[in-house]
C-alpha cells in the first residue's frame, strides 16, 4: 500500500514539475517577445524615416555641390588646409541639432 502511495506521489510530483517547466518556458517566451517589441517599434519608425527621406528631391543640393568641382586646384588645396570641410560639417550638424531641438515640446521657437 505504501508503494502505491509513493508511486502516486511521484506521478503527482512529475505532473507538477512538468507544469512548472511549462510555466517557465511560457514565461521565457513571453519575456523574449516583450523585449523584442522596442526593437520592432524602432525598426518600424526607421522604415518610416527611410521612406520620408527617400521621398525628398536633392537635385538642387547636389547641383550646388558640383560647383566645388569647378574651383581651381590651389583654392581647393587652401580650403582643405584650413579645414573648410570639417567646419562645414560642424555648422551643418549644429543647424540640424537646432532644428531637431525645435521639435521638442516646451522649447521656444528661435531659441
Amino acid at each position: 500500500m505504501a508503494a502505491a502511495f509513493s508511486m502516486l506521489f511521484a506521478k503527482i510530483a512529475a505532473v507538477v514539475q512538468w507544469f512548472g517547466n511549462l510555466f517557465i518556458g511560457v514565461f521565457k517566451s513571453l519575456w523574449d517577445m516583450l523585449t523584442d517589441v522596442p526593437c520592432l517599434l524602432l525598426e518600424q519608425a526607421l522604415d518610416i524615416v527611410i521612406s520620408a527621406v527617400s521621398a525628398f528631391n536633392f537635385d538642387g543640393v547636389t547641383g550646388s555641390l558640383s560647383a566645388f568641382n569647378e574651383l581651381p586646384a590651389e583654392l581647393v588645396n587652401i580650403l582643405g588646409l584650413l579645414g573648410f570641410a570639417e567646419a562645414m560639417g560642424i555648422v551643418g550638424t549644429a543647424i540640424t541639432i537646432r532644428i531637431l531641438m525645435q521639435l521638442v515640446p516646451f522649447t521656444r521657437l528661435g531659441s
